[in-house]
């Protein structure tokens, strides 16, 4: 799929909108090959990181929430399927990183999905100009989903693809090719979400 697929929109809703019900009963996070002695982190309090992206283990079997390219690079996206079909598996591939025991995932284990949003938000790109002053590419727009809430009786997680600006980690590049996953309203506003209706 791509933007210019009339499809796209519209198959990209069905899946967020069958999470829709669903009853989440373990979480997975994923991260880059760890090569050092420590173990690599993901708790930062009110906010995750799952570099990689996760797996939730539903009463429907597992599904993936990852960073793609569907629309543009990078957007959150759902897939009903393992996340390992979506890393390259091996030795030094992906693995996973947590959580373990109790997390900030607690209290939303074993209740339903109660309603699923989704923020776009649109780029303006381009022209592409070459240095001979050729345009190659026309300026247009394009509509990404950077972020996905489910809402739970106990309360929303967001789920944002983009990167934490290290060393301090509280700067967000939004779009970016990590997962972020947020569970304070308050985060969301200082990482630029202000629509009231996406982060109260």
């Amino acid at each position: 799929m791509t933007v210019d697929d009339p499809d796209a929109r519209a198959t990209f809703d069905r899946k967020v909108q069958a999470l829709e019900g669903l009853r989440i009963h373990a979480v997975d996070y994923w991260d880059i090959h760890n090569y050092g002695p420590d173990p690599a982190r993901w708790d930062y309090g009110d906010w995750h990181h799952a570099v990689m992206g996760l797996q939730l283990s539903t009463d429907s079997g597992p599904v993936t929430l990852t960073w793609t390219s569907t629309f543009y690079p990078y957007g959150v996206e759902v897939f009903p399927e393992p996340i390992e079909r979506h890393l390259l598996l091996g030795e030094y591939g992906p693995e996973r990183i947590g959580p373990d025991g109790e997390s900030r995932w607690t209290g939303f284990l074993n209740t339903p999905v109660l309603r699923t949003t989704t923020s776009w938000e649109r780029l303006e790109l381009g022209p592409a100009i070459r240095s001979t002053g050729e345009i190659v590419d026309a300026a247009h727009v394009v509509d990404v989903p950077t972020s996905l809430r489910l809402d739970f009786s106990t309360g929303p997680v967001w789920f944002v693809a983009g990167i934490p600006r290290y060393p301090s980690m509280e700067q967000v590049a939004i779009p970016g090719d990590e997962i972020i996953i947020v569970f304070s309203a308050t985060k969301m506003r200082a990482m630029g979400y202000t629509d009231p209706t996406f982060v109260a």
